[in-house]
């Protein structure tokens, strides 16, 4: 692939928190780094010849819209929670609760609702009269008792570990997310290395393939360490993951690898 002088990667991305990567990596080549944006290629570089893409349009699209997500990872038997995007003809008593309703572009657990019984849920479905057209699903609630976000990148791994700690004055204890959590990484004593951590790798990198992203962040709930086996879900991958200083410094490293890595196949 042709190289150009070297000018800064295009970050398209609407988190503030990834704004330090917007001039901050140089390249060889005319690349498009996308975190969460949906801008085309076009509309960044009118020629899109030996353009380098990290994140295509469409690979956003499957991690943004949760159905399409959790489709890729059906297809590819990723680990997740069961769910449904439609009840019609299910029996609503027989279904496992608890039950977590969420919304197919939700964001940081806005519109999340934990419905512990069937009378919980069809008061939420009285409450939601067009709830199946107004972008909303359900899934099976598996209360494991922790949480870890997995920075995975193409061809490389992982490279960036959390764990989510939640605060002791989080009003909502059974979910997990950058309101009600603190994060701790590799090298702190409470990160507690979950036993089956290879295989959760594994299961981060399977949701790049599934998805098509070339980075992005995965969520994952598991048991604690006290069980023999302990099992876990993948939650989400997320291609706008928020981002600290030390994480701007690993992004940083990674997407030049990854713009690299593109331009020479």
């Amino acid at each position: 692939m042709k190289k150009y002088l070297k000018r800064f990667a295009r970050i398209r991305t609407r988190n503030f928190t990834a704004q330090p990567l917007r001039k901050a990596i140089l390249t060889d080549h005319k690349a498009v780094v996308r975190l969460g944006s949906t801008t085309p290629t076009t509309r960044i570089f009118p020629n899109t010849t030996g353009i380098v893409e990290i994140n295509t349009v469409d690979a956003i699209q499957n991690s943004r819209s949760k159905l399409r997500m959790k489709n890729c990872f059906e297809k590819e038997k990723i680990p997740q929670a069961d769910w449904w995007c439609n009840l019609n003809g299910v029996n609503l008593i027989e279904l496992p609760y608890p039950m977590v309703v969420k919304r197919v572009f939700g964001f940081q657990g806005h519109g999340m609702q934990l419905l512990n019984d069937y009378k919980e849920l069809n008061s939420w479905i009285d409450q939601h009269p067009h709830w199946d057209i107004d972008g909303w699903f359900f899934e099976k609630f598996y209360n494991y008792a922790r949480e870890y976000r997995l920075h995975v990148a193409k061809d490389i791994g992982v490279f960036l570990s959390w764990r989510k700690l939640r605060t002791k004055d989080a009003k909502e204890r059974w979910f997990f997310n950058s309101i009600n959590s603190n994060w701790v990484g590799e090298d702190h004593e409470l990160f507690d290395r979950p036993k089956p951590w290879k295989l959760m790798e594994k299961a981060a990198i399977d949701c790049l393939k599934a998805t098509g992203l070339d980075i992005g962040a995965v969520d994952i709930r598991v048991q604690s360490n006290d069980k023999d086996n302990p099992s876990f879900i993948v939650c989400e991958i997320n291609s706008a993951p928020a981002l600290g200083d030390y994480g701007i410094e690993q992004y940083k490293e990674v997407i030049k690898k990854l713009i690299n890595n593109k331009a020479n196949e």
